[in-house]
């Protein structure tokens, strides 16, 4: 199923970049995650463009060269984020992307996932039919198991159920099936109330004592993507699973298994744990909240 070009108007996907070391020219080493992935990245608004989706994308001082080959594609919109923190640059394009005329529902992701565009018309069909508020791509399992790095499969399946179990133990999540929560892209309708979920700024009422602030921050991982989704699930909004066969790039995988392998263990470990905790902090700060 294809989306007609009427249709891609209303998808607008928004993006945060940060590619400091990004250079022209052919790759030198699998260890250059910087190169690879804004490699990716250009390919990805490349064929987002030429597919007519509305592109958002607020930039964390990548470089001159990598600001210079994306500015060439056609229909995409840049600006400087206000923040090196990911969640304070994903609630600026959110809000940008929500006032395009003509948008109804808006698409968060990583730019180096290229597989999730040829997915769009499955992620957006139960929102423009009015079935669903908020879609989470999963992904399909013999495409996650064979495409990504064992680590990485490891520690997300064991996220995923690790996530689901603490919703339904708190009465927020009822559904056998896990939500692929810890899988980035979150697809929505464009509406306020639903845009503010994924635009509120969350502040934490812990005790004094606790190690939370010193170790973790709900700016990088937690605030737009996770907390965004708890609360909705708490308001009862309608959110779909929808199934995607999505691959990811092997060059990208082998970026994290040849090339810095044991520095991307080591990020896979700490997501996993400083997600799961500050789901913990957050669940406990329901009552003193004003949600």
């Amino acid at each position: 199923m294809d989306v007609n070009e009427n249709e891609s108007k209303k998808i607008a996907i928004a993006v945060i970049t940060y590619y400091p070391s990004w250079y022209q020219g052919k790759l030198r080493s699998l260890k250059q995650t910087d190169k690879i992935r804004g490699n990716l990245a250009i390919e990805f608004f490349r064929k987002a463009s030429q597919l007519g989706y509305r592109l958002i994308v607020a930039d964390g001082k990548s470089s001159k060269s990598f600001l210079k080959a994306i500015n060439l594609i056609p229909d995409i919109i840049i600006f400087k984020g206000r923040s090196s923190k990911r969640s304070v640059r994903k609630r600026q394009i959110i809000k940008k992307a929500s006032k395009l005329p003509g948008v109804k529902i808006i698409i968060i992701t990583e730019p180096e996932k290229i597989s999730i565009i040829d997915n769009i018309p499955l992620l957006v069909k139960t929102i423009l039919n009015n079935q669903a508020d908020i879609d989470i791509p999963k992904r399909e399992e013999n495409f996650f198991k064979k495409t990504y790095s064992d680590y990485q499969y490891q520690s997300e399946i064991e996220g995923n159920k690790l996530y689901n179990e603490i919703l339904r133990t708190n009465g927020l999540f009822k559904d056998n099936d896990d939500l692929d929560l810890f899988f980035g892209p979150r697809v929505f309708l464009n509406h306020p109330k639903i845009v503010s979920l994924f635009t509120k700024k969350f502040h934490l009422k812990i005790n004094k004592k606790a190690y939370l602030d010193s170790y973790f921050d709900i700016e990088d991982y937690s605030a737009n993507q996770f907390f965004a989704i708890v609360l909705a699930l708490k308001k009862k909004l309608r959110i779909k699973s929808v199934e995607i066969p999505f691959s990811y790039p092997k060059i990208q995988k082998d970026n994290e298994e040849k090339g810095s392998k044991k520095v991307f263990e080591e990020k896979r470990k700490f997501q996993k744990i400083s997600i799961l905790v500050e789901l913990l902090y957050f669940l406990s700060s329901f009552k003193k909240m004003k949600i």
